[in-house]
């Protein structure tokens, strides 16, 4: 089996430095009672945190600080990470994707197909395709989701419980994903978008999504070739280049602790991790390895292959592809990998 080093946390984060209802160092308190290993960062078009110098480590959890940018109608918004300054809000999404690149910055796709219920809340869809020169896209946002759910009647049970409403990434948004992924390596990744907005609901007052709560829900998995190191610089490459090679998977906390779940690729010659590649012959067999029983489902370029319940699954390749696996329990999404390449 092929070794690697598992760090679980969260992306997408707001705090009071745009419209967050906590700062960035109590935040990080939270994350590090909840067992986070690290804590994506990314406000609205500020980088304020980061240039009061606190990214980096805060006892064993890693704190990365972006922004999330959006077009001049609010639109397309964007996370952008590794960057040092807030680009320009006069520009198009076409320009702010590729300046971010431009600069070795890493950017991801926010909630890419959103659309809500109630029309005081509208919905932040992406529409700038014709950009290509982003790494990610967020595959499964719990906000979006949320918001896209609740309505006039069922407001009360989703605020006192939200995240016992949270299915699955929407089949438009993982159909998106895997077309990307037969051009180039496009990552997927989960975003909480937690903000922890106050709200009262008749003489009740209510936190929409605290932090802890958020916290306990979708998260990120990154899978490293070595341990992170204590140095900020050196840890930050590794996170970001892990992210660049699609080295993770996401989970529903809320579902169970996906922590241990293996998916990987093996021949008499090679072997091939989450993101990585693997040459094409009659002995490649992928073998996938769950914490919990569910329902197994490896897919080839967006279509089931093989299935099962239970904690294991392994499947003999008969043709190239792309490969991922999503994982169930009853009708609710659990964990969703991103993809091994069959070449």
């Amino acid at each position: 089996m092929t070794a690697w080093h598992e760090y679980v946390g969260v992306s997408h984060i707001h705090t009071t430095d745009s419209d967050g209802t906590k700062c960035v160092s109590e935040i990080i308190k939270i994350g590090q009672k909840t067992g986070l290993d690290f804590l994506f960062f990314s406000d609205h078009m500020t980088l304020k945190s980061l240039h009061l110098g606190l990214e980096g480590w805060h006892g064993n959890t890693f704190v990365l600080i972006g922004y999330e940018i959006h077009d001049q109608t609010n639109k397309n918004h964007y996370l952008a990470f590794n960057i040092n300054e807030v680009l320009s809000g006069e520009l198009s999404p076409q320009e702010y994707v590729r300046e971010v690149k431009k600069r070795g910055g890493l950017g991801i796709i926010a909630h890419p197909d959103e659309t809500r219920v109630l029309p005081q809340f509208p919905p932040y869809p992406w529409t700038a395709w014709d950009a290509k020169e982003f790494d990610g896209i967020e595959i499964w946002n719990q906000m979006s989701e949320w918001m896209e759910g609740i309505n006039r009647f069922n407001q009360p049970k989703m605020f006192v419980s939200p995240r016992r409403y949270l299915k699955s990434p929407t089949p438009k948004t993982l159909k998106i994903w895997d077309e990307l992924n037969k051009q180039k390596k496009v990552f997927g990744i989960s975003g909480v978008d937690v903000h922890a907005h106050p709200y009262r609901f008749g003489p009740f007052k209510l936190v929409i999504f605290p932090y802890e709560v958020q916290f306990k829900s979708l998260r990120t998995h990154l899978l490293l070739d070595t341990p992170l190191s204590r140095d900020t610089k050196i840890a930050k490459k590794q996170i970001i280049d892990a992210m660049r090679n699609c080295q993770l998977f996401i989970s529903n906390y809320r579902r169970g602790d996906a922590k241990g779940f293996s998916f990987y690729a093996e021949s008499k010659n090679q072997m091939a991790k989450i993101g990585e590649r693997i040459n094409f012959s009659d002995d490649v067999t992928f073998i996938i390895k769950a914490p919990q029983k569910c329902q197994i489902r490896l897919l080839r370029d967006g279509t089931i292959v093989s299935e099962s319940v239970g904690r294991n699954l392994e499947y003999s390749a008969r043709e190239p592809g792309i490969y991922r696996v999503e994982a169930y329990k009853g009708k609710k999404g659990w964990i969703f990998s991103n993809h091994i390449r069959v070449e």
